[in-house]
């Protein structure tokens, strides 16, 4: 019996330290005004596991490169808009648009249909930046559209 007590014991050591690098992601990033391009990538493709908790800013950033969903003009750490940060949400969990996303896929109407669906509640602007926590509760709600537990 105590060998498993001493088993559970060092598997819970080694699965906590995996998850050091998100917990402090998620810290700095709720303590930020501004997201950046780069948090923004890691927090969405991991969430929608295109990429592995494992993986840094850079990494996160360059595969969104890959897939072509950089905003125009983005570097890695520029604040990212929220109409940007919907595009990549659409993107990166397949959501369904309306008509005109459908015909003209892009930040413009990929923030238009998340405020529709009330995934972006309360005031907001297209071309502002968001905070951490604004961000993370606009990925919880896709998460609600979506139907994925958290």
């Amino acid at each position: 019996m105590r060998r498993i007590h001493v088993l559970f014991g060092l598997l819970t050591a080694v699965a906590a330290g995996a998850f050091c690098q998100s917990n402090e992601f998620i810290d700095r990033l709720l303590e930020s005004d501004s997201m950046t391009t780069g948090q923004a990538a890691y927090l969405v493709l991991v969430a929608s596991d295109n990429l592995g908790e494992d993986a840094d800013e850079a990494r996160a950033f360059e595969l969104l490169e890959n897939f072509g969903w950089v905003p125009r003009g983005a570097t890695i750490d520029a604040p990212i808009l929220i109409k940007d940060y919907s595009y990549l949400l659409m993107k990166a969990f397949g959501l369904n648009g309306g008509m005109l996303y459908a015909m003209f896929p892009g930040p413009r109407y990929a923030y238009r249909q998340l405020v529709a669906s009330l995934v972006i509640q309360g005031r907001s602007d297209p071309d502002m930046t968001l905070s951490g926590s604004f961000a993370v509760r606009i990925l919880g709600r896709v998460f609600d559209v979506k139907g994925i537990s958290q």
